[in-house]
């Protein structure tokens, strides 16, 4: 993910989250996409961690799979899926 700085959230919610990942990481930073609804979230935090913390704000979030790409896979099988060919 490519991390753009936002020091001043755009709504009540997004800052409302970045607090909450900043007790934890204090350099997190959130965005809520306008329309969708999408959440990006920017932290050093396992994805696992991120999903504990925003659930217990009331957040239900799960992680965006990134597609693998076939012909980015090396013969070792499974890749990390950034598309450096990791496997």
């Amino acid at each position: 993910m490519i991390s753009v700085h936002n020091p001043q959230p755009f709504t009540e919610r997004e800052l409302q989250l970045t607090r909450a990942l900043r007790e934890f990481d204090p350099d997190a930073e959130v965005w809520i996409e306008n329309g969708g609804g999408k959440l990006s979230v920017s932290t050093v935090l396992d994805e696992f961690e991120v999903i504990a913390i925003l659930g217990g704000i009331g957040v239900d979030a799960a992680p965006k799979r990134a597609p693998v790409d076939d012909d980015q896979t090396s013969s070792g099988g499974e890749n990390c899926g950034c598309g450096c060919g990791c496997g």
